[in-house]
């Protein structure tokens, strides 16, 4: 991976995020040491609606570090969808650190 939010990134982010998602999906979870919370917001409006979901992870232990991670999902009024897009900060500790963690848990996914 060579930068955050870039495709590899969010390859990996994807998997380890799946056990959140679903049709009733899990607001809470853990990770090898990082928490993960996730906050969905929407809107339907007669023209248009949005998803905008928010999954936040956050290592407590040192180095600590936070992980934000964006997707929104906009629909036409039909339902159809018009847009999707996805960006990610760091908003506290070393990319150098988020990154270390993120490859750990790309190389326990491919022993699987």
């Amino acid at each position: 991976m060579r930068k955050i939010g870039d495709a590899s990134f969010f390859r990996i982010v994807d998997r380890l995020l799946a056990s959140g998602t679903g049709r009733t999906p899990v607001i809470r979870w853990s990770i090898d040491g990082v928490h993960w919370q996730r906050e969905r917001h929407s809107y339907a409006g007669v023209g248009h609606g949005f998803t905008i979901e928010v999954t936040r992870g956050t290592r407590a232990a040192k180095p600590g570090w936070t992980l934000v991670v964006v997707k929104e999902y906009w629909r036409a009024a039909g339902g159809e969808s018009m847009k999707s897009l996805q960006w990610a900060h760091i908003e506290a500790g070393s990319r150098a650190e988020v990154v270390a963690w993120l490859e750990r848990q790309e190389r326990k996914l491919e022993s699987e």
